[in-house]
């Protein structure tokens, strides 16, 4: 499915484990590995080397910031400049993908405000 302009939380909660998703122009599609409440993390194989985007399910409440745009969804990586504690990145370990969501949901971890762009169209398949 496309959907372009009006994002909203339902349709953000159709995406589920296994599917490809693409967010504004990408050229390639990026595989969801998990999913939580208010958050999905996707991953790709870009030239040998593994690629993550997370994507919040929850309208940002700021103004502008960077891309950051106020009401709109976004995605793009973590905050944490040396890699969440425990946490590997390999993406290969349901677990431990539950518990990195977990941490978005309880506040631990945020989206980076230098990385992260407002999702104006997506595509799920």
């Amino acid at each position: 499915m496309i959907y372009e302009n009006n994002i909203t939380k339902e349709i953000l909660d159709t995406v589920s484990i296994g599917n490809l998703v693409k967010v504004n122009d990408w050229k390639k599609p990026m595989r969801v590995v998990g999913v939580s409440e208010n958050y999905f993390v996707m991953i790709r194989n870009n030239f040998g080397q593994l690629r993550y985007s997370v994507c919040e399910k929850k309208p940002w409440g700021g103004i502008r910031h960077n891309q950051m745009v106020g009401g709109k969804f976004h995605c793009g990586t973590d905050n944490m400049i040396f890699g969440w504690f425990g946490f590997d990145y390999k993406f290969d370990d349901q677990e431990q993908i539950n518990k990195y969501l977990q941490a978005f949901e309880t506040g631990e971890i945020e989206l980076s405000v230098r990385g992260t762009i407002p999702v104006l169209s997506l595509q799920v398949k």
